[in-house]
């Protein structure tokens, strides 16, 4: 498996293509018992991106030469296998996403970040023209471009309750301190501060990475009171 690795800020990144991986066993072996449940429950073509994606995270917190690590996911509300994943016995947060056969994983150490989100979709031809699909998500307002849209999934991603939080109600503020090219992002119901920013990733996707900033870290006023909602202009690069 061709593994493509970076970085942005604190976060590190991987992706590679699922049917590239042929060494579906060693996948398999860095799954804990909730997600090897989960993964014995799929078809072929889903437990195949399942387990690439492991690869990825195993790859990211202890290399791929180190000695196995144990991913698991424990549903915080319900108790079931298809929680968000986490790693044992390694301090970091680690998220996943997927589009067809694309596979990308983000970590970051737990000592800059408490949770992290990614996102990936593929691009369109003009990845800022509104997605007339999600309409009825923002109404009545205009609704984000593919770009921030990546950017919304990421940050409800990284809060943990995904989309039952409205993605309308997410409000992006002051340009981030942690990632570069990034911008803060308020989620209702969360006071550490998050920050969200595109992400580097594979030819032809978009990709978005947003971190919780650690438990030591204050929730600034441009969290507490955000500045801008939905289609928000985006912050100048540094």
């Amino acid at each position: 498996m061709k593994i493509e690795e970076t970085a942005l800020g604190p976060v590190r990144i991987a992706w590679t293509s699922a049917v590239d991986d042929a060494d579906l066993l060693g996948a398999v072996r860095v799954l804990g018992p909730s997600q090897r449940i989960r993964h014995d429950s799929m078809d072929a073509v889903r437990a195949r991106r399942f387990a690439t994606g492991r690869r990825l995270l195993s790859a990211l917190v202890h290399g791929p030469s180190a000695g196995a690590v144990r991913i698991e996911s424990v549903c915080d509300r319900c108790g079931g296998d298809h929680g968000r994943p986490r790693i044992e016995g390694a301090p970091f947060a680690v998220s996943l996403s997927y589009a067809g056969d694309m596979v990308v994983a983000a970590a970051v150490g737990l000592d800059a970040a408490s949770a992290v989100g990614i996102d990936i979709e593929r691009r369109t031809s003009d990845v800022d023209s509104p997605m007339r699909e999600l309409t009825h998500l923002f109404a009545p307002h205009e609704p984000p471009g593919l770009r921030e849209w990546t950017e919304i999934e990421a940050a409800v991603k990284a809060d943990g309750r995904g989309l039952r939080v409205p993605p309308a109600d997410v409000a992006f503020g002051e340009r981030s301190p942690m990632l570069p090219g990034g911008r803060v992002v308020h989620v209702p119901g969360r006071l550490e501060r998050m920050e969200v920013a595109p992400a580097p990733g594979p030819p032809d996707h978009i990709v978005s990475v947003a971190v919780v900033a650690a438990a030591s870290e204050a929730a600034p006023e441009a969290v507490r009171h955000p500045t801008t909602h939905g289609t928000a202009p985006r912050a100048a690069p540094r």
